[in-house]
């Protein structure tokens, strides 16, 4: 892990992109997506139906690596306003038994505009230490941590490229990757993120293998 410090408090990230805040044994993760794989099936866009049972089986195994009581969900946990209740037996076993054994935030996201899951409560944001978990940055002046965008970045490894998730850590504001496993990326030099990031910013480059750090100079200099 790698451990970086946000509004005097040291927080860490997993090279899976999930991000700890050990000192209050909290965990933060953003865009499960859960059965994305079954609504793109139901359009007739075939994918491997198994994307929530990896997500989740992913989820549970990290997190008992550590000592977390609390898990923040920044928002589109769930691709649609039916996802919960296309999930099979087993995903569902899943679930119930990750909501049982952490105290888990739902954030609302915007994949979940019109859901209603009973026995969960959806927050537009939560608030720990004035540190604000959202789905997506807004351009307010408050510390805060959200997801939404899944950025990725790419970086130049001799002749190769090499593109994969990051977290972008800029001032006040920290972006997370997304977790699920059928989630594309945005680059982070996209315009859509100019508004959300300062001018000089670090992103967490992660790797099946290990997690890297640059600066936003760092990764220009490449083109």
């Amino acid at each position: 892990m790698k451990t970086l410090n946000f509004c005097n408090h040291g927080l860490q990230i997993c090279k899976e992109g999930v991000l700890f805040w050990l000192e209050k044994e909290i965990a933060i993760v953003s865009d499960l997506h859960l059965e994305k794989g079954s609504s793109y099936a139901s359009s007739g866009q075939y994918i491997p139906p198994y994307d929530s049972e990896e997500t989740l089986l992913k989820l549970l195994d990290i997190l008992n690596n550590y000592k977390v009581r609390k898990v923040i969900l920044l928002g589109d946990t769930f691709h649609d306003k039916d996802a919960f209740l296309r999930m099979t037996s087993k995903v569902r076993f899943l679930f119930e038994d990750f909501t049982i054994k952490y105290e888990v935030i739902f954030i609302l996201g915007n994949h979940e505009n019109k859901i209603k899951i009973e026995g969960i409560k959806f927050h537009q944001e939560y608030i720990v230490d004035n540190i604000h978990f959202l789905h997506e940055a807004i351009q307010k002046n408050i510390n805060q941590i959200s997801g939404h965008f899944h950025p990725v970045a790419s970086i130049k490894v001799s002749s190769k490229k090499i593109t994969s998730k990051c977290l972008i850590h800029s001032n006040n504001h920290i972006i997370l990757p997304s977790f699920g496993e059928f989630t594309g990326g945005l680059n982070i030099n996209d315009p859509v993120l100019k508004p959300f990031i300062s001018e000089d910013y670090n992103i967490y480059f992660l790797t099946k293998k290990s997690i890297y750090k640059f600066s936003n100079k760092e990764i220009e200099s490449q083109y």
